[in-house]
């Protein structure tokens, strides 16, 4: 079914010098500069792939191509890098030939219409339910989630094998076409998992400090790296994140040093996806960093803007004056994405303020047209949280554009038979 317009986020257009209307620059200065506008389309699991071969189907063809827009960046839903990394039967992959072709087909869909589609590189470590007898549940260290399978540590030579496993991904990514590829390392998942010592208790060189437990992260974007280059290389991180048991007592201890690292070894990275500070999950809080922490991003973005705010006491404190941020530059040329919690209502004085690019995930699905409607002050639909993971088409490429709807060629339920 067609979801309905919000009526909360119907607004007007942008002012015409809003932050929001002007363009950014991914790698720029690189033979791969790509321009882009300030909404971006967030990964978004749907699982809607072929069981068996986890390849993506036509409907995803379509998916993507009706959310493609000229210079519009899109991410693609979280991807496996190995079958050892999944766990979810109707997640997509990209690690075999039947995957990186139907793939092919996404990205040249993606392109036709003048967007860009970066591969979101995934694997689950302790978050594997086992609903895949085949694929073992592995993490830095033998910690379960609830009605999970308690993992196995994993080895050094399991290590090993991940971080190949990564690379080898990134190369059949190029294959496939993909503008660039995001790491995730947000949500809980594998290298979350290594960074935060709530799941990391290990002893050896992958465990302790955070430049132990960052190790797995460096060693992983190396390997993407070789592949993509800095330019065409980004990363997901969630410091505040509570899903699936994480959150550091201090996240500031391990994220501060963690980005600072980043930017030293990539001084071209392409751009930094942090997932804001807030409940995206639905669920309750009932975990709280120590007492005194606000949690911001902000002292993050400073890392990577070049701003100084060691003369603040703490991060805490400079988080707290609401700083503003300048775009990217050639010296600093990574761009910052964030998710969670954006929408037509909110995202114009986000962006003033940050300068980063939203990456927008919900109302992505019900508007397939998202960044025209924001920039123009189109009406934005609801989203219908009771087919996000149905499968099918409905609630997956049956949501109409504005343009469809205003000169009433779009007849409810027509356009595809779920």
């Amino acid at each position: 079914m067609v979801a309905s317009v919000d009526a909360v986020n119907q607004r007007s257009a942008p002012q015409p010098n809003a932050r929001l209307l002007k363009t950014v620059k991914l790698g720029a200065g690189s033979q791969h500069e790509k321009e882009i506008h300030r909404i971006a389309m967030a990964p978004l699991t749907r699982f809607r792939n072929t069981p068996g071969t986890q390849a993506p189907t036509d409907l995803a063809v379509t998916y993507y191509q009706q959310r493609a827009s000229p210079k519009g960046l899109l991410i693609n839903e979280a991807t496996f890098v190995s079958s050892e990394a999944g766990g979810y039967p109707t997640a997509p992959g990209i690690h075999s030939e039947e995957q990186v072709a139907a793939w092919k087909k996404v990205t040249d869909a993606v392109h036709a219409k003048g967007g860009y589609i970066y591969l979101q590189a995934w694997a689950l470590g302790r978050a594997n339910a086992g609903q895949d007898e085949g694929v073992e549940t592995v993490a830095p260290s033998p910690i379960g989630l609830k009605d999970h399978p308690v993992p196995r540590e994993m080895t050094t030579q399991d290590i090993d094998n991940f971080v190949k496993a990564y690379g080898e991904a990134a190369e059949n990514a190029l294959k496939a076409g993909f503008d660039g590829i995001e790491l995730h390392g947000a949500n809980g998942y594998l290298v979350n998992q290594f960074l935060e010592s709530v799941s990391n208790k290990r002893t050896d060189d992958y465990g302790g400090d955070w430049q132990g437990r960052s190790k797995f992260l460096f060693r992983v974007l190396d390997a993407i790296i070789n592949v993509f280059g800095q330019e065409r290389t980004g990363v997901r991180l969630s410091p505040w994140g509570r899903f699936q048991d994480m959150l550091e007592e201090d996240p500031y201890a391990t994220y501060i040093p963690v980005v600072q690292e980043l930017v030293k070894r990539y001084p071209k990275f392409g751009y930094v996806h942090f997932v804001e500070p807030r409940n995206w999950t639905g669920m309750p809080e009932t975990k709280y960093p120590k007492e005194g922490i606000f949690e911001s991003n902000d002292p993050l973005r400073a890392i990577i803007r070049g701003v100084d705010f060691s003369s603040y006491p703490t991060p805490s404190d400079y988080a707290k004056t609401n700083p503003s941020f300048e775009d990217p530059t050639s010296e600093r040329p990574t761009v910052i994405l964030s998710a969670a919690g954006h929408d037509a209502e909110n995202v114009e004085e986000f962006v003033e303020r940050t300068g980063d690019v939203a990456a927008i995930g919900r109302y992505f699905i019900a508007n397939p047209d998202l960044p025209e409607r924001i920039f123009k002050g189109y009406p934005v639909r609801k989203y219908d949280r009771s087919t996000f993971y149905s499968p099918g088409p409905v609630g997956y490429i049956d949501q109409p554009t504005y343009q469809e709807e205003h000169v009433g060629k779009w007849v409810e339920n027509a356009a595809v038979q779920p």
